[in-house]
């Protein structure tokens, strides 16, 4: 029979080394897994924060190019100084759109107010990537570029026009942070990576805009990337998959319903091949 001082004895017996030993590893791993699990967290969150905020910006500038595209103009004679409507290469797009007038056009002025200059609804739009022409990379020779530069310029040629706005010629680095822009043109049968068409109505049927946060390479700036993946057989890109761009193909809706640009970018095609003057 056990004494109750033995039994006392044994109650208030303290751990052993060892139990210490197991218990605080068990600890240490416990804490471990939840500083990973935390800090695990931690990354995912940021990673979709920032990619959350890259694919907003991506979208903004699409949605932007988008707009002023769709009110690209589209008759045949506007009687204004600017002969083509769209021009455009891989790299760059130059075209005319109309807007809404400022807000001050709107207001309602006493006979004793000076109304502002008048204004008319039609911009010359581009917009380009910027590449550094001199300089390229140290470390890679890749180009250097420095984003999106939107430009914007008035169309009306009148006295009407206030001569000294500064705002009649504007050019902004639009997007820093994007660095890779691309077009293509589609006139109704097939893609190009250029547009130079004149007369008539002169637009595409669709344009598709590419923009990328990696900068373009010197391969995609001289179009050799075109010799592995021609856009004949490839009209929306390369298939490969690049995480960092986003592209939206924009119709236009001023485009002519008969396909006229495309006859026309055919007969300058023979034109040329034949050495005689385009199509009338």
């Amino acid at each position: 029979m056990t004494s109750p001082r033995r039994s006392m004895r044994c109650a208030a017996r303290g751990l052993t080394l060892l139990e210490v030993i197991v218990a605080v590893s068990l600890m240490v791993m416990l804490l471990g897994a939840m500083l990973t699990f935390f800090f695990q967290t931690m990354k995912i969150r940021d990673a979709a924060r920032e990619n959350s905020e890259r694919t907003q910006i991506a979208r903004q500038v699409l949605s932007r190019i988008e707009a002023e595209l769709r009110g690209t103009i589209g008759s045949d004679e506007i009687g204004f100084p600017v002969a083509a409507r769209l021009l455009g290469d891989r790299r760059s797009i130059t075209f005319l759109t109309s807007a809404l007038p400022g807000e001050s056009q709107y207001q309602i002025y006493s006979e004793l107010d000076e109304p502002p200059p008048a204004q008319h609804d039609l911009t010359q739009l581009t917009y380009e990537l910027w590449v550094d022409p001199q300089e390229t990379d140290p470390n890679t020779g890749e180009p250097i570029v420095g984003g999106i530069i939107r430009t914007e310029k008035k169309t009306l040629n009148q006295f009407v026009v206030d001569e000294g706005d500064p705002l009649d010629v504007r050019t902004d680095l639009w997007s820093a942070e994007l660095g890779y822009l691309e077009f293509r043109y589609f006139d109704g049968v097939e893609w190009s990576t250029d547009w130079n068409v004149a007369r008539g109505n002169s637009l595409p049927q669709a344009v598709q805009v590419i923009v990328g946060y990696l900068p373009v390479t010197q391969e995609e700036l001289d179009d050799s990337d075109l010799d592995t993946y021609p856009i004949s057989d490839f009209p929306f890109g390369a298939p490969e998959v690049h995480a960092d761009r986003y592209s939206i193909v924009v119709r236009i809706p001023a485009a002519d319903r008969l396909f006229g640009s495309r006859i026309q970018r055919v007969g300058n095609q023979l034109s040329d091949q034949l050495g005689v003057e385009g199509v009338q």
